[in-house]
């Protein structure tokens, strides 16, 4: 049995989402500001914690729904057989869940509650979780009541309540007159489907999924007493984490193992020793109480003290974790010595460890647990928020590859022999991360990708889509198999950015961001994943950029070819060809290099499937008059600085211009021949050393970059 999807409508940008889960693990990645937070947070609000909700948790598109909705309320105050008609009304405006459950025919008994008829033989179940009004009749009374007051007094002073909206938002109005409950979901098929619901008890949900959470705010190094924020904060010390696992897992004072019992002897002799002394150090003091008039008369019990030593109070002091270089050395540091890194490795692991006891009822978890139930929920759901926090790459890379193996490891969960999962109890773990060095070492399958579908700050933060990468790497073709090795071998910051731009070679990789440092400050704000591929293997990438929708720049060369296929300086008129396979077979989709030179600016522009795409190759340039073509990055860079003391230093490029000014050689020629003869890393590295050694140096950037670059900043521009 297993979780299979969540679909979640109505929260914050996540208006309508569906996200699937992989039977084990599920990495949640994106930009900032893309929604995985709000995901983590919906899932634990809904599953654990519903009195969590907020009026502010409900899409922005819907508050002003709500708000008109107490506008007409406050108009002319419904009638009772209105109200259930309202109700459903604002029901359809607020945060919602259905969760689907596939499981089997033989586990029938397990999931017995949330059947939705006796005809079931196996499949998916689904349960949809609503927040409602508990009155709505009441909850609209109050409202207005609380408007009438407001309209006595206009003026310039804004009063609560101003809307619907503000009413709710106040104090605990939300969770007084809003809360949770749950259905069966039956969906019927065909044409005509509908919807079925039938009332759920929350309880029944419980038995099935059990949910754990580790929030991205741990904490770590504050104070026990630091104040908690945020719906599921972790703030606490590692010796706190290790006090709870001891009192919740391993606390022999509660139900006794045999073996526990010498421990508790020795325990009790100290505590008779401890309390003796403790007395007698007391004596003076007490005798001194006696002079205030206590015990007295009356019956009043006289003071004494009792000792009580258990490894929780072991626990309870910061100095009582500490970490040591040599085990046969009594030197130590304490627990706020070590570096937070390797703190939060551990606290991580124990959390996990935790989860996974608690779940299994291990040790004394078993016996001390507030209600124990009759069976061990079926499903075990972990949601870990951006592990990444204070580790370092190498130790990001090691805990992600572990963590699901920590949470299985258990007789009850996997054979000890095998290593093969047990079916019996299922767990998955969420994670939401910005790392790309925890990406490096999953399978991209595991991706769900949360993609902003507009930079238009106009726009309701509620457009985020979840792409669903297994549906692109869960079988791969050919193209995403070379795409997911490229990846791998360089940075897989592309899930993350707000952009992407592919360049052709290292000199346009070190040298485009020094471009836009000193020309495009619109870009340099905003987070750019470049990406090294050559015009042979960039269109390989469609897919992937297709399935994101993220805007993005594609740098590439004409490459121009004569008739026999070979490499040739561009000319006009002269039936050549493009060997560039991203123009031939993405954009523009053209061969002949002369209507490539002819292309528009606005044909560079492109929609693909859903991703904004730029591609732009070099284009003419006016050296004294002429229109002189280039063919790659290199050539272009010198035409568009052809008079910088940098290029007119090297013998052969002064050649080439005195070539040009008598007529002797085509510019394109002698640029095309010089090129051809360079090392292009030493060429690239070259540059980037001239620019690094004078501050006033700079370079031009070609046209058609400058353009394709000018065309990206206005992507990632929000709208006014």
């Amino acid at each position: 049995m297993k979780i299979s999807t969540f679909a979640l409508k109505n929260y914050r940008r996540l208006s309508d989402v569906s996200l699937v889960l992989d039977d084990k693990q599920t990495v949640l990645v994106g930009a900032n500001n893309s929604g995985k937070t709000s995901c983590i947070g919906a899932l634990h609000t809904f599953l654990k914690s519903p009195e969590n909700l907020r009026v502010r948790d409900i899409s922005k598109k819907n508050w002003k729904a709500i708000q008109t909705l107490g506008e007409e309320v406050e108009k002319a105050f419904p009638k009772s057989e209105d109200m259930a008609g309202l109700s459903a009304k604002l029901i359809s405006l607020l945060p919602c869940l259905d969760i689907d459950i596939t499981a089997e025919a033989s586990e029938a008994y397990k999931v017995r509650d949330i059947l939705p008829d006796l005809e079931w033989r196996g499949g998916i179940l689904s349960v949809r979780m609503t927040y409602e009004p508990k009155d709505i009749e009441r909850l609209f009374r109050e409202f207005v009541d609380a408007r009438h007051v407001v309209s006595e007094h206009k003026g310039e002073v804004s009063l609560w309540p101003k809307d619907l909206c503000d009413f709710l938002e106040k104090g605990k109005n939300f969770s007084t007159h809003v809360k949770q409950k749950h259905h069966i979901l039956s969906k019927a098929s065909g044409a005509s489907a509908t919807e079925t619901l039938q009332p759920l008890k929350s309880e029944a949900l419980k038995k099935l999924i059990r949910v754990d959470v580790i929030s991205e705010q741990r904490g770590l190094g504050a104070e026990d007493s630091a104040e908690q924020k945020g719906p599921y904060s972790e703030k606490q010390r590692l010796n706190k984490l290790l006090r709870d696992y001891y009192d919740r897992i391993l606390n022999p004072e509660d139900f006794p193992a045999v073996e526990d019992l010498t421990v508790l002897g020795q325990q009790q002799k100290l505590e008779k020793g401890f309390t003796d002394r403790l007395n007698e150090q007391f004596k003076d003091p007490f005798e001194e109480l006696k002079i205030m008039g206590y015990p007295g008369i009356g019956g009043n019990p006289t003071v004494e003290i009792a000792a009580k030593i258990s490894g929780t109070d072991a626990l309870q002091k910061s100095s009582s974790v500490q970490y040591k270089f040599d085990k046969d050395e009594d030197d130590f540091l304490p627990e706020s010595y070590l570096g937070l890194g390797y703190q939060n490795l551990i606290y991580l692991t124990f959390r996990l460890l935790e989860f996974r006891d608690k779940w299994m009822r291990v040790g004394k978890s078993a016996s001390t647990m507030e209600k124990v139930e009759e069976q061990i929920e079926p499903i075990h759901l972990v949601l870990l928020e951006e592990p990444e926090v204070n580790l370092h790459a190498q130790v990001q890379r090691v805990f992600i590859s572990k963590a699901y193996e920590t949470l299985r490891n258990h007789a009850n969960l996997r054979d000890k022999g095998t290593g093969v999962d047990k079916p019996e109890y299922q767990t998955q773990l969420v994670i939401s991360t910005h790392s790309s060095h925890i990406i490096d070492d999953i399978d991209f399958k595991d991706l769900r990708y949360f993609r902003r579908n507009s930079a238009n700050a106009s726009i309701a933060m509620d457009h985020t889509s979840i792409a669903n990468m297994s549906e692109l790497f869960a079988s791969p073709k050919e193209e995403l198999q070379f795409v997911r090795k490229h990846l791998k071998l360089t940075h897989c910051d592309i899930f993350f950015a707000d952009g992407v731009i592919f360049v052709e070679g290292q000199a346009e990789r070190l040298l485009v961001p020094e471009f836009i440092a000193n020309s495009f400050s619109g870009l340099s704000s905003r987070y750019i994943s470049m990406l090294e591929v050559s015009g042979a293997h960039t269109h390989k990438y469609r897919d992937l950029v297709e399935k994101l929708g993220v805007a993005t720049l594609v740098l590439t060369d004409l490459d121009s070819v004569n008739s026999a296929k070979k490499s040739c300086f561009p000319q006009i008129q002269a039936d050549q060809k493009t060997s560039n396979a991203t123009l031939k077979n993405w954009h523009p989709k053209v061969v002949l290099v002369d209507e490539l030179i002819d292309k528009s600016m606005m044909d560079h522009v492109t929609n693909s499937r859903g991703a904004p795409l730029y591609v732009a190759y070099q284009k003419s340039t006016k050296i004294n008059g002429q229109d002189v073509l280039s063919r790659t990055f290199e050539d272009a860079l010198i035409l568009a600085n052809f008079d910088n003391e940098f290029f007119q230093n090297e013998g052969s490029i002064r050649d080439a211009k005195v070539a040009f000014e008598d007529g002797s050689k085509p510019l394109s020629e002698s640029l095309y021949d010089y090129v051809k003869k360079l090392n292009k890393g030493n060429f690239a590295f070259d540059c980037l050393f001239h620019l690094s050694s004078e501050e006033t140096a700079r370079f031009r950037p070609p046209v058609y970059m400058s353009d394709g670059l000018k065309w990206l900043e206005a992507q990632l521009s929000p709208k006014s």
